[in-house]
């Protein structure tokens, strides 16, 4: 069924008013309502709630949006990812999100949703357990190292993740890595007024145990130089020590050891006492450190002596002369003035910080697993900061804003440019529209030549030993004062690029540096002279320190990088999530018209909803198309019946669809290689089409083997029984022809007794009996399952409160573990009475009219349980008083035997050699072993191409979502039409067909009791058949009450071995 919002329009292609206030409109409409998602086509649009709406993510709206198509309910990042796991499985390709949007619009939150979601999916099985764990818990830790409050969000993201998860054919996932780009070094050593740094400091300071803070020293936050200097401390709606658990919980997830972790908050406290260090100048201008205390208590941190973490702050060593053969060098120690030593400890307090988090990084790789194996399909999750303008922008921002430039390239190429330029290269009749190609300002920022751009010359400038900010600045206003995109700012040291986001202003001030991000050797050299296992390994090159390559720049290594994401996301099938902030104070209803419509312009949301109304909804190559939906129409199925081209075949199948259009708008279009359909809800149909021929076709292979199955299951069981009576036994002429059905009081209906065996408990066998009490017969039920048998008396319920209503209980008479069991013994005679001896219970003599099948089963569950036959029993109470019993023949006795004091009388039998009719049923024969087309005409080669023969089954490469492939999990069931399965008698089980049960490949979403894809409430052990079958006992399906225990195990039944060898009776 189709979701209709009752609040503004789900998808704005709908929109009446296209223009940027109509889309405004919109979206004010629906955030008021909490509906925060909206459509535009396959584009999700997310406006940040700033609060907790529950019912958008708790786990019925998980349970809601699990395998239904995106039409079925409301917006959702759920749909979108439910969209793009199903698609992802289905289709064998590797799938990406980009989420995008400003600092504070709620990126990270969509990406944490989206995990949630795949989590969700997983199976559950150990290995697939510790990736899904993984995958959730690396959230609160990476967001604990690598996100900061800012003035524009409490948890914004200093860091860009792409996050890819390798996922079996099953759906579950099997591995994964993060990489991570452009870490907020600068904001360890300073933060705007109003700000954080990093969550993990406040955390480390408010969660840590006595223990830490005493070997640590740790102080309040306002206490350290490099957290109070903005004067911010706490944040609303975070609270450090419960984040500080949830980070000491993750990281036991992720694996580290305890050694490990009190290394990584060992270094993080020596970082914030190492802010502390102070210096001034002497008489000469050379730095000495004011506070030895602190310095001591630094390389106590770092486990060094204070002597070498002296020199390494306060002198710099350098050397002088050439190298070669004849070479002269000369090695000095340079005292450094207050202010360069003061630089020496912000660099290495911004080094031990990004190492640390690339470390973090690593350890979660470590335990996520990459798996390089062929036929996993990847999934991919890009939340990268979003674009910036504060009030003092700098290097961090440039950078930054240049990533969204790139990311909001990629949305235009794929979403406005290529979809014009492919109706263009198809041969459709397209009007083209006209929109913002920001190539100028990404080519502005990153390009090599003509003109250089800006990082570029960036990094030219640090190239040069003269190099400064002001050359710097110099050389822009050079080589772009022509620019339409560049201008030169207002406030001194300034230079203004106009992004697609709007302008923004850049001060040049510590820009080389930064870019060189340079660290000293003397600092390198500090990590070799400790005794912390962590540091070596933090500074690897520590080893290579006299390397005299110049080192890369922060500048090229973004640049990269973000090149190496741009190609990782081409080899995906995109999905976009476009983030809007509902306003700059960060709360919740408050909707500001201006605020949104400027995103809403420079997003290109308005060019977007024209490209979607003007085109078609849905294209495919003609050879997929029609391998998908073929099955759907007679026409075309089975493959024999069409001879055309693909070409052919799709048209076929969209004109069988009787499509109308609106006039001046065909519904679909025929390209040179695709077929273009222009309304989604049309391929909806084609998809609910498919999955009723798939449904009927796999119930229709399904019943056979379900049905043999069951022969086959029934006739061992019987064989089993009666070979192990013959010649012991006289046997009752009524029992040799019986049928088998196992349940035989409708106990999947009984829930009383339900409490007494197991909710979840599997039965075999169910039925009344008698079980002697104080040398009495009394009424009871025996129920056998596959680890214990239970005997239920029925009793009088003499409670007065509850008496009217509830008349009889059931009282547990014994339980006796199978396994257990020391012998089940039977008499010679043709009677229905047997004993059961089993140690720690009163030995139990039984009376059952199905006691052979009760043999039967219990030889199944135990194939080596002790079968005695003895006329005279001893019967052992648990005080081992013994009882004797005595069999006798009677002649006039009544059938099955009486018992009358203490002897069993029995009339004659049929003879101790009597033997049931068993016919064994015949095996399946594997008559092809591939699928060999009819002969067709050679067919002219076109893009098109002759349509060759399909794949085994007629289908495309592999099934969809919710037939056999796919997600395990797939959407609602379709109903087939009532002729699809007829009342025909089958000839060989002489049982009638029953109507068609709702199983099959697909089947709903939790599988029955040993059933294949059944009902939800299947008859036992059945798998999946209706309540009522046809004369004559269980037939395919099977009856109401079912042989218990016949069905099969949750997972379907596969085809026979190729060497003729049986399957496995099903729960066996």
């Amino acid at each position: 069924m189709t979701y209709v919002s009752k609040t503004g329009v789900d998808d704005m292609t709908m929109l009446t008013d296209i223009s940027n206030g109509g889309i405004t409109d919109n979206l004010k409409k629906r955030y008021e309502k909490d509906q925060i998602y909206t459509y535009i086509g396959h584009v999700l649009i997310s406006v940040n709630p700033f609060k907790r709406i529950e019912s958008l993510t708790n786990q019925e709206a998980l349970d809601r949006y699990r395998g239904h198509y995106a039409y079925e309910n409301p917006p959702h990042v759920y749909a979108l990812a439910d969209d793009m796991y199903r698609t992802m499985l289905s289709d064998e390709e590797n799938h990406c999100v980009i989420i995008s949007g400003e600092s504070g619009a709620g990126k990270t939150e969509a990406s944490k949703l989206i995990m949630q979601f795949i989590a969700n999916n997983c199976g559950r099985s150990v290995e697939v357990s510790r990736v899904r764990d993984v995958i959730l818990e690396s959230n609160p830790l990476l967001e604990a190292f690598g996100n900061a409050k800012t003035v524009r969000n409490n948890n914004s993201s200093r860091f860009g993740k792409y996050m890819e998860i390798q996922f079996d054919r099953g759906g579950d996932p099997r591995g994964g890595r993060i990489s991570n780009y452009l870490l907020e070094k600068s904001r360890v050593i300073f933060q705007n007024r109003d700000e954080r740094n990093y969550h993990i400091f406040y955390q480390l300071l408010a969660g840590a145990d006595g223990s830490l803070r005493d070997a640590f020293r740790l102080q309040d936050p306002s206490y350290y130089n490099y957290l109070n200097q903005s004067g911010c401390y706490q944040v609303e709606g975070i609270n450090d020590v419960e984040e500080w658990n949830d980070v000491i919980k993750a990281m036991g997830v992720m694996g580290f050891s305890e050694e490990e972790k009190t290394e990584i908050f060992r270094l993080l406290a020596a970082i914030l006492w190492l802010g502390n260090i102070t210096f001034a100048d002497n008489e000469k201008e050379e730095a000495y450190i004011m506070n030895e205390d602190t310095l001591d208590l630094f390389a106590y941190l770092i486990q060094s002596d204070s002597n070498t973490c002296r020199n390494a702050l306060v002198t710099r060593t350098i050397q002088t002369g050439t190298q070669g053969r004849s070479a002269r060098l000369s090695t000095y120690g340079v005292p450094q003035s207050a202010a360069g030593a003061t630089y020496s400890r912000d660099a290495l307090a911004k080094a031990m910080y990004s190492r640390i988090f690339d470390y973090i990084i690593g350890r979660v790789n470590q335990s996520l697993g990459w798996n390089p194996h062929d036929g996993l399909v990847l999934l991919g999750i890009l939340d990268i900061y979003g674009f910036e303008i504060f009030e003092t922008n700098g290097f961090e921002q440039v950078c930054i804003n240049y990533v969204n430039e790139k990311l909001q390239q990629i949305f235009i190429n794929l979403t406005l440019k290529e979809e014009q330029e492919e109706y263009a290269r198809e041969q459709i009749p397209w009007e083209p529209i006209q929109f913002f190609n920001n190539k100028i300002c990404c080519d502005l920022i990153e390009s090599k030549r003509d003109p250089i751009g800006i990082l570029t010359l960036l990094d030219d400038t640090c190239n040069f030993p003269s190099g400064t900010d002001d050359k710097f600045l110099e050389k822009l206003q050079q080589h772009h004062s022509q620019h339409a995109h560049f201008g030169m700012g207002q406030r001194a040291h300034t230079f203004l690029i106009r992004h697609y986001a709007g302008d923004v202003e850049y001060l040049v001030d510590g820009m080389l540096d930064k870019n060189r991000d340079a660290l000293y050797n003397d600092l390198i050299n500090l990590a070799q002279c400790t005794n912390s296992f962590l540091l070596p390994i933090l500074f690897p090159e520590s080893k290579t320190a006299d390397d005299k390559r110049r080192p890369t720049t922060a500048g090229f290594k973004i640049k990269e990088s973000i090149q190496a994401l741009v190609a990782a996301l081409s080899q995906c099938h995109p999905h976009y999530i476009r983030c809007i902030k509902p306003n700059d104070r960060k709360r919740a209803n408050d909707f500001a018209l201006d605020r949104v419509q400027h995103q809403v312009k420079y997003l290109g949301l308005l060019e977007n909803v024209k490209v979607r109304r003007a085109g078609y909804a849905y294209r495919q190559l003609y050879d997929k198309f029609y391998y998908r939906y073929a099955i759907c129409f007679e026409e075309t199925w089975p493959p024999e019946k069409f001879q055309g081209r693909f070409k052919d075949g799709a048209l076929l199948i969209v004109q069988k669809l009787n499509l109308q259009g609106d006039g001046k708008k065909a519904p679909y279009a025929a390209g040179a290689t695709k077929i273009f359909i222009r309304a989604p809800e049309s391929v909806f149909t084609l998809e609910e089409t498919r999955e009723r021929k798939t449904f009927t076709y796999a119930n229709r292979i399904q019943r056979f083997f379900l049905k043999y199955a069951n022969d086959y299951y029934i006739y061992t069981l019987k064989k089993g029984a009666n070979d192990c009576l013959r010649g012991k036994k006289d046997r009752r002429r009524l029992s040799l022809e019986r049928a088998y059905n196992g349940d035989y009081i409708n106990y999947r209906e009984n829930f009383a007794l339900k409490g007494i065996v197991g909710r979840d408990v599997k039965v075999f066998f169910a039925d009344v009996c008698d079980v002697m009490i104080k040398s009495k017969m009394v009424r009871a039920i025996i129920i056998i399952t596959g680890m214990h048998i239970f005997c239920v008396m029925i009793d009088k319920n003499i409670d007065k409160a509850t008496k009217k209503t509830k008349p009889f209980i059931y009282k547990e008479v014994f339980r006796a573990e199978i396994a257990r069991i020391t012998s089940i013994t039977f008499s010679t005679l043709a009677d229905n009475f047997f004993a059961l001896v089993v140690p720690g219970i009163a030995d139990q003599l039984l009376y059952n009219t199905k006691k052979t099948e009760i043999l039967a089963t219990l030889i199944k569950l135990r194939n080596n349980i002790s079968v005695q036959f003895q006329d005279l029993l001893m019967l052992n109470d648990l005080k081992q008083k013994k009882t004797k019993v005595q069999f006798m023949p009677n002649p006039t006795a009544i059938e099955g035997g009486i018992f009358k004091s203490k002897k069993i009388l029995a009339p004659p039998g049929a003879g101790k050699d009597a033997y049931p009719n068993l016919v064994e049923p015949p095996k399946p024969v594997h008559t092809k072993t591939e699928y060999v087309p009819a002969s067709r005409p050679a067919a002219a080669a076109s893009p098109s191409g002759p349509r060759p023969g399909p794949p085994m089954g007629g289908g495309a490469k592999k099934a969809p979502m919710g037939m056999g492939g796919g997600m395990p999990q797939p959407p609602r069931q379709p109903v087939a039409a009532a002729d699809d399965w007829g009342e025909e008698e089958d000839a060989n089980s002489g049982y009638a067909q029953p109507p068609r049960p709702p199983m099959g490949g697909g089947g709903p979403k939790k599988a029955p009791m040993g059933g294949m894809g059944g009902p939800k409430k299947a008859p036992m052990g059945m798998g999946g058949g209706p309540k009522k079958a046809g004369p004559g006992g269980p037939g395919m399906g099977g009856p109401k009450k079912a042989p218990m225990g016949m069905g099969g195990p949750k997972k379907a039944m596969g085809a026979p071995a190729p060497g003729g060898a049986r399957p496995a009776p099903p729960g066996y």
